[in-house]
């Protein structure tokens, strides 16, 4: 099996905002960067995120979101998304 990371955008008051969503986070889409396993995937993620806590499969391999850029990560199954957003350089 193949991993992506998923970006998404946290707004604490979506629901508020856009109660027509119904939820706190938005899909902004795919880094453009294939893992072999999951934990590859995390490994990544905290490599260039030191000052975050690790994605596991303690926190459903998700992240918190980041309380300056407002973005968290998800470990995705790849199944042919496309992968626009620029890997961590």
């Amino acid at each position: 099996m193949v991993y992506i990371l998923e970006v998404q955008r946290f707004d604490i008051d979506g629901h508020i905002t856009h109660p027509e969503w119904n939820g706190k986070k938005e899909h902004i889409g795919y880094i453009n960067k294939l893992f072999r396993t999951k934990q590859e995937a995390s490994d990544y993620y905290i490599q260039n995120n030191p000052h975050m806590r690790h994605i596991t499969s303690e926190h459903s391999w998700k992240s918190d979101w980041d309380p300056q850029t407002k973005l968290l990560y998800v470990v995705r199954t790849y199944t042919g998304e496309y992968l626009k957003i620029p890997h961590f350089s």
